[in-house]
């Protein structure tokens, strides 16, 4: 690390600019406030005898998370290089950064770069001017990660007790409720209580669901009566969540917050709703080869397999047992009946409508069985009206589409071979359960450890871990044994995957059909619903079905249809690893 140049140190006019950040936006004494800090690094800067020419703040902002962005020290940077600054004053390192030493020492590099001063109320002894200051900072940003790591646990570790205990443990308290605190033994607990505004929406949905209404038309009377939603409710910050979910999406966002079945079911379903402690069951990571899955809220039990009571319930016990066996349609109550039965390419991520981006879902009309725009139903969209089709027809029509190109398709063409390339891909992963799968997932886990380990070794080499001739060496016997190893390990990989293409490809006689590839006697005719599912998700990414103009839901149909082919998945990208020093 390169001292700070004397620059600083010789002018007569020194330009200081504070910086400060807090986790949390409130309002206290505390001596880690923001006018705190702010008051305290403007007294260091005038005791200094320097000119105050700037302050930066960014209140709740974390200095922990890669993924947030702060502003005000983004602006702090540009105001250093465009050579504006010769002295920073944060009120503490963690304040600045507690990401660890690395990104401490990233920081600062930036700033002597450009002959900036680094300089800390609560640690006096951090000057940047002197090799000793540059160990000191490093120790101290050392200090400021640890602190960090170890507040993490402690909050996960009393998550899980909070959660055992049937406290409402993170987030906003669920649509129909607000939270209390109360203290059950040595434990504070968050307990959900009906909310005075919302709570009347919840019964009232219920009885509607009772009396056989559909999620989507309940979801259409709460549009149309103007019943707020959480996010609505919730104003500057509903605005702020509504904002980063848009961000995550893959379906056209709506311009405020509506209701959909979706989220009606979503309401109902909630065991808390009775009063009962909640946990999530059968929530997956997203993975390589798993899309992962959503999961869902079930009852919290005790040790002896009793639900948990934990919540003031908006309705009661036996009342919420007889709803889900009317959303279930177990019941005669319930007039939803076949509308939500399985079907061939409604409910497994592949049908969506090109008018908003959202899901197709199942329905029946008038006897006819329908796709139809979960957004449309529930009156979320205006103008977008009851955009429908035909299910027998959609399914059709899709089914030959894929049959007429696989059966015409020219192997010599690039465009076809990448497409049947991608559908032997896909196949290979469905039917390889061999003992060669587990060597694949095995190599690609090697993979990552060996990569992670090259990592650590850069960044250990950066801290200064590997000083001196001896230090050299030992990293570079480290850097050369590790690369080997990951080039093994990548080529034995690839011979895994090579082997799985040529070993498993699609069954001739799908390319060799004679006669209708879908009636009497043909493979997709002797098929279950699974395995025709299984069949299309080889060659299809999606089906987008486009609103009916002029002539119905019933006619139109080979137009409306638009199919995104199968695709080859982006390739999987590897930050590069530094090369040896010489």
């Amino acid at each position: 690390m390169t001292p700070l140049n004397n620059r600083v140190r010789s002018l007569d006019r020194v330009r200081a600019i504070s910086y400060i950040r807090q986790s949390k936006k409130r309002e206290d004494d505390s001596k880690s406030s923001p006018e705190a800090q702010r008051t305290k690094c403007e007294a260091l800067i005038t005791a200094k005898g320097w000119d105050i020419t700037g302050h930066f703040a960014d209140v709740g902002k974390s200095g922990w998370d890669p993924n947030v962005t702060r502003p005000e020290f983004e602006e702090l940077m540009a105001a250093v290089r465009a050579g504006h600054v010769d002295a920073v004053v944060v009120f503490s390192l963690s304040r600045l950064t507690r990401q660890g030493a690395l990104e401490a020492m990233i920081i600062n590099e930036e700033l002597a770069k450009h002959g900036v001063l680094l300089v800390s109320v609560e640690e006096p002894y951090l000057d940047t001017s002197t090799p000793m200051g540059v160990a000191i900072f490093g120790l101290i940003a050392a200090l400021a990660q640890q602190e960090s790591d170890m507040k993490s646990a402690y909050i996960t570790a009393t998550k899980e007790t909070l959660r055992a205990a049937g406290s409402h443990v993170s987030g906003i308290a669920p649509y129909g409720f607000q939270s209390t605190r109360e203290q059950r033994g040595e434990l504070t607990v968050v307990r959900l209580i009906p909310d005075p505004v919302e709570a009347p929406n919840v019964r009232d949905m219920t009885e509607w669901a009772a009396d056989g209404l559909s999620a989507a038309s309940i979801a259409r009377k709460l549009n149309q009566t103007g019943a707020p939603t959480k996010t609505l409710a919730l104003g500057e910050n509903g605005t702020k969540r509504l904002a980063a979910r848009r961000a995550r999406a893959t379906s056209s966002p709506t311009e405020v917050p509506v209701w959909t079945s979706s989220t009606v079911l979503r309401i109902l379903r909630d065991p808390r709703l009775a009063g009962y402690a909640a946990e999530w069951q059968g929530r997956t990571a997203k993975t390589k080869d798993t899309p992962g899955t959503v999961g869902k809220r079930a009852i919290l039990r005790d040790a002896e397999g009793q639900p948990l009571v934990s919540h003031e319930p908006i309705i009661a016990a036996d009342e919420w047992w007889a709803l889900q066996d009317v959303l279930d349609g177990r019941t005669k109550t319930v007039r939803r009946t076949g509308r939500s039965v399985p079907s061939l390419l409604a409910g497994h991520g592949l049908l969506f409508c090109d008018v908003c981006g959202s899901v197709m879902v199942t329905d029946i009309r008038n006897g006819t069985p329908l796709y139809r725009c979960n957004r449309a139903a529930a009156g979320a969209v205006p103008g977008h009206g009851g955009l429908a089709i035909r299910r027998e027809d959609t399914d059709d029509e899709v089914t030959r589409r894929v049959w007429a190109r696989l059966t015409t398709m020219d192997p010599e063409e690039p465009e076809e071979l990448e497409w049947l390339t991608e559908a032997s891909r896909r196949f290979a992963h469905q039917q390889d359960t061999s003992q060669r799968d587990t060597e694949r997932a095995a190599a690609r886990a090697e993979l990552g450890h060996v990569r992670e380990a090259l990592r650590t070794l850069y960044q250990d080499r950066q801290d200064g871990l590997y000083a001196g001739d001896v230090g050299t060496m030992m990293f570079r016997d480290s850097v050369e044994r590790l690369t080997a190893h990951e080039q093994r390990t990548t080529g034995r990989l690839a011979e895994l995957d090579a082997a799985a293409l040529t070993s498993i490809s699609i069954p001739s006689e799908w390319t060799n059909v004679e006669g209708d590839p879908i009636g009497e006697g043909s493979p997709w005719a002797s098929w279950d619903l699974k395995t025709k599912r299984e069949f299309l998700a080889l060659f299809v990414d999606s089906v987008r079905i486009a609103k009916s103009i002029g002539r119905g839901r019933h006619a139109n149909t080979r137009d409306r249809v638009a199919i995104r082919w199968a695709e080859l998945p982006e390739a999987e990208g590897v930050e590069p690893i530094a090369e040896v020093e010489a």
